[in-house]
């Protein structure tokens, strides 16, 4: 009886314990796949507290024991990872390939790695995923508006790398670029010779911490690119993109005015003539415009010319197409990525063209259990041949000029005195530049300590250039050619020794760097002119005129050595600490100067990780604060500055007697200075790293503040063997900012989501010093006017006449227009009130050139196998911030009056409150150049993407893993007041630069 009632308790016990356990646990069950459908095997799924996990079979199907709520963790390589709390229903996730970049859970910090958790400095990765689609053939273009403090600047010509920047200015006469690193080897050539479809992942290092590794060239920021590399699967990966585009000009108010516009221009340049009365306001029947017009023009008009340069020098439709190969894969032991690329690009000026072949192959293979070798090398070919005319001669020619004579041939002076642009378009040009770049790497793993790591780095880097051209038409008719050949070899060697452990509680991650870098250049130029035989061109430079023939040489050399230690420390994930020390040397400097030391320290709480947090912070996944300090440099002297320099030439030399030699003349070219050194940037930074709502909503907050020190600055001295400034290291230069990042996810189930990644930065920058002159003894540094540089207000000023109005033909008829003045020009501020406008009584300072704030907006919505990106891309000035002059280009009356020219808002009586002056006159005591500042603030709707994939059941039955195609639309809608082609790139009334372009893809991508 006893044994059968505890038998029952036993029974009774189990059964309670089991039916508490399923209450609280339950068998949930799930699929996960690819926005195509494809199942995913081997997915890591894991519980948030790391006690369950799994992963998943064949089929893509998981089972795991979870009570409801339960947040899991869905991991897997080239996928991004998810978090998924279980409601109690089956799940279907799908989860997003993330091609573009590499696992998230580990940060590339340079000559090295480390977890994100364990990152003090500030840092971010691009988004290259969200651009894939868009048609940019720099990765710069990829990166623009993306992250909070890189700026990145527009593209308007065909193969040209857009302008970047990160943070506010750091040097007034040094460059404000960040540091490029590609594969951990700093790289000096054109990132135009890369194919963007290489990359894999942009970091971006922003504060002294993140950036002290680099020390001497790093005060600008880094950007730490890595290419592609093999991933793991049952077979190789072989995938392939194409893409076609379409362009147009995305302004089109600036193309140039037709017969009559033309007409109404001429009238208009000349107002006093072309309208009578009093207050001008009816024509004046007895004017002729051909009085007023070039011979050339006049005569056209009468035989009914009409021309249309635009269209005869212009693609209306500029056609762009790209195209990726690549194979890639990974077994146990070998990783490999081999790539072809092309790329050719057409601008809407003829001839603008840039044509790009890029190859690359990524090997690693592991040789034994300690030892990994790999190369990462590339070569690409960079074809930008052929001249094509300034936009200046494709708008002054008037429609009334004839393009072509009556035989079909091209008119070579149109005008009279200029050389038709359709003859500039036909020169014989070579342009090209070759780019081969090498990474040999081994990796070793310590054996007998564990922990320690070693890698050599051997890199090198080789471009030569190729630019021939040969223009019949030049030296006034007589031929002129040119060869010029240069070749850039770069070389580049690291020791990295790492040490990473972690003993119970405590955690290390040191690293040490020994390395150099060697730079070689060489140039030669030829050129001749006045040709006997054209027939061979450049290619027969001796067939000039002998003494129009030219030959001149170039060549440099410079050095670096450094070493840099660097030590990450944690304990219990809670607190970390990174010290960094840098030390460089370059042989540009003088033998006081030749080494810098830059230093830097930062710390890292992790609040949610502290005990008294637990359960108390509501919906706050996780929250680290981070505190940095240290120092950058910028290399701002030139390998030679601190050296007097010596001019020769026969220019400036002696001939003795009639039919003597002429004998070269020398004289000093620039004067030594031996205590040049590096510019100092010492940055403060605090940011807050958080994530809430199960990571549905992440971000992170950063306010920073930076003293650049030694800023180099060319300063006036007496004459000394004609000689009149010298540089010296005197200024000094103030920056502070704010960037926020946020990341959220409104809506996430099972056929739909939306994504929604926004950027906000705003940098302030402050002059505190330049000279340390106080000539006037007012107890204050002067002002640099004529340079436009004010001490206690930022670099970038908008000094000049404050336009309060315009002058009107019934302020003529009342006799109180000034002198100097007159109907349809600008009412300027007489701001000491003595009646006269001078330039140093009658300025004043009106805004600032730098933008007040960026924003931009990512938008990503899937449903099923349908993707939609929209993204919008702003630059503000607020109330006094982003000015420019868009009218500064404007020409002067004489040059309007016989050239055509664009649309533009300017005087007439009917129009008296336009923005520019009339065009027949301008205030010669203010300037031809003056003109109204304007403020470059737009919003522009940048990118727009949709996607389609095919479902699984269908690319199955092609025999292929994915197919994917895609529709795109670029620059589609600016809203703006500027005035001209783009206010993003500043391009205003400016007839030499080019249009921003509007474009339109279509691409597909196939992996088998």
């Amino acid at each position: 009886m006893m044994l059968h009632t505890t038998f029952k308790t036993m029974l009774l016990t189990i059964f309670t314990i089991c039916s508490c356990a399923a209450a609280y646990a339950q068998s949930v069950t799930g699929r996960v796949t690819d926005v195509g459908n494809l199942p995913l095997a081997g997915v890591s799924v894991r519980s948030s507290n790391g006690a369950k996990a799994t992963q998943t079979n064949e089929k893509g199907e998981f089972t795991l024991q979870v009570k409801p709520g339960t947040v899991l963790r869905l991991t897997y390589v080239g996928f991004t990872p998810q978090d998924i709390t279980y409601n109690g229903s089956p799940l279907q996730i799908i989860m997003e390939r993330q091609a573009e970049t590499i696992v998230t859970d580990v940060v590339v910090i340079g000559y090295g790695t480390a977890r994100k958790k364990d990152v003090t400095g500030t840092t971010a990765r691009a988004n290259l995923t969200a651009f894939r689609e868009s048609p940019n053939v720099n990765i710069l273009q990829s990166l623009q508006g993306s992250v909070p403090g890189l700026n990145v600047g527009a593209v308007t010509t065909a193969g040209s790398s857009p302008s970047v920047s990160i943070r506010g200015r750091t040097s007034l006469s040094g460059t404000t670029s960040p540091l490029i690193v590609l594969d951990g080897i700093i790289f000096r050539g054109n990132l135009a010779d890369i194919n963007p479809a290489d990359i894999a992942s942009v970091d971006v290092l922003k504060d002294a911490s993140a950036t002290a590794i680099y020390g001497s060239q790093a005060s600008n920021g880094v950007l730490l690119m890595t290419t592609k590399t093999g991933r793991a699967g049952k077979k190789p990966l072989i995938s392939y993109n194409g893409a076609l585009t379409l362009s147009q000009v995305s302004n089109r108010d600036m193309l140039p005015l037709d017969k009559e516009g033309y007409l109404q221009f001429v009238a208009d340049r000349w107002i006093n003539e072309s309208r009578t009365g009093a207050n001008l306001d009816a024509p004046n029947p007895g004017w002729d415009p051909l009085t007023r017009m070039s011979a050339e023009s006049a005569k056209g008009f009468q035989a009914g010319v009409d021309t249309d340069w635009w269209q005869l020098l212009t693609n209306r439709h500029p056609l762009m197409q790209n195209h990726d190969v690549s194979v890639s894969g990974r077994s146990e032991n070998t990783a490999y990525f081999f790539s072809l690329g092309y790329t050719n690009q057409e601008n809407v000026i003829i001839n603008d063209t840039y044509k790009r072949y890029s190859f690359r192959v990524n090997l690693e293979s592991k040789v034994a259990s300690w030892l990994k070798v790999g190369i990462q090398s590339s070569y690409g070919i960079s074809d930008y041949s052929g001249v094509a005319p300034t936009l200046t001669t494709v708008i002054r020619n008037t429609p009334f000029l004839s393009a072509y004579d009556s035989t079909g041939k091209p008119l070579r002076l149109p005008d009279g005195s200029n050389l038709n642009p359709i003859l500039q378009t036909q020169q014989n040009n070579l342009d090209k530049r070759y780019n081969l770049f090498g990474l040999m790497y081994a990796d070793i793993t310590v054996p007998w300590i564990k922990g320690l790591n070693y890698r050599v780095n051997f890199g090198q880097n080789y471009v030569t250039a190729q630019q021939f051209n040969f223009d019949l038409y030049g030296a006034n008719f007589t031929g002129s050619g040119s060869k010029m050949n240069s070749s850039e070899y770069n070389q580049t060697l690291d020791h990295i020794f790492n040490y990473r452990r972690e003993f119970g509680d405590h955690g290390i991650n040191a690293t040490f760097v020994y390395g150099f870098e060697k730079r070689n250049f060489e140039q030669t130029n030829a050129n001749a002119s006045n040709f006997a035989n054209p027939a061979l061109g450049y290619h027969s430079l001796e067939a000039g005129q002998p003494s129009l023939q030219t030959v001149n040489s170039d060549a440099w050399k410079e050095t670096s050595l450094y070493q840099m230690y660097r030590l990450i420390y944690s304990y219990k994930d809670r607190y970390v600490f990174t010290g960094t020390v840098r030390n460089d040397g370059f042989s540009g400097f003088g033998p006081g100067n030749k080494t810098g030391v830059f230093p830097s320290a930062a710390l890292a709480w992790r609040i949610t990780e502290e005990p008294w947090t637990k359960g108390k912070l509501g919906k706050i996944d996780d929250l680290k604060f981070r505190l940095s300090y240290g120092a950058n440099g910028n290399r701002t002297v030139g390998r030679y500055q601190t050296l007097s320099r010596m001019n020769a030439s026969i220019a400036n030399g002696y001939l003795f007697g009639d039919g003597g030699l002429a004998l070269q003349g020398q004289g000093i070219g620039s004067l030594a200075n031996q205590d040049l050194k590096w510019e100092t940037t010492k940055t403060l930074n605090f940011g807050l790293d958080f994530s809430l709502f199960s990571s549905r909503l992440s971000g992170e907050v950063n306010y920073y503040t930076a003293n650049t020190s030694n800023l180099l600055y060319t300063v006036n001295i007496p004459s000394v063997n004609g000689q009149t400034s010298i540089p010296f290291n005197v200024g000094k230069l103030h920056n502070k900012g704010v960037e926020l990042a946020l990341n959220g996810t409104p809506v996430r189930n099972k056929n739909f989501s939306w994504d929604v990644n926004t950027s906000f930065s705003l940098n302030r920058n402050k002059v505190v010093s330049i000279t340390g002159i106080d000539a006037n003894k007012d107890g204050k540094e002067d002002d640099l006017v004529a340079s436009k540089i004010f001490i206690g207000q930022p670099f970038g000023v908008a000094y000049d006449y404050n336009i309060i109005g315009m002058w009107q033909v019934a302020d003529r008829n009342a006799g109180i227009i000034p002198g100097g003045f007159t109907y349809g020009t600008y009412k300027v501020e007489d701001i000491n009130g003595d009646g006269s406008y001078t330039a140093a009584a009658d300025r004043k300072i009106l805004g600032y050139t730098d933008p007040s704030y960026r924003f931009s907006v990512l938008n990503t919505l899937r449903y099923k196998a349908f993707e939609f990106k929209m993204f919008v891309n702003s630059i503000q000035g607020g109330k006094k911030y982003y000015y420019g002059q868009p009218g500064s280009t404007l020409p002067n009356p004489d040059n309007m009056q016989n050239r055509n020219f664009f649309k533009f808002d300017y005087w007439t009586p009917e129009n008296p409150n336009a923005r520019y002056r009339q065009i027949g006159y301008y205030s010669a005591a203010l300037g031809n150049e003056f003109s109204p500042y304007v403020q470059r603030s737009f919003v522009r709707l940048q990118d727009v993407t949709l996607s389609y994939a095919l479902p699984a059941s269908i690319t199955r039955k092609l025999n292929i893993s994915r197919l994917s195609a895609y529709v795109n639309g670029k620059n589609l809608l600016t809203l703006s007041d500027w005035d001209g082609w783009d206010p993003e790139s500043g391009t205003g009334l400016n007839m030499e630069a080019f249009p921003l372009l509007r474009s339109y893809t279509v691409g597909l991508n196939v992996e088998f």
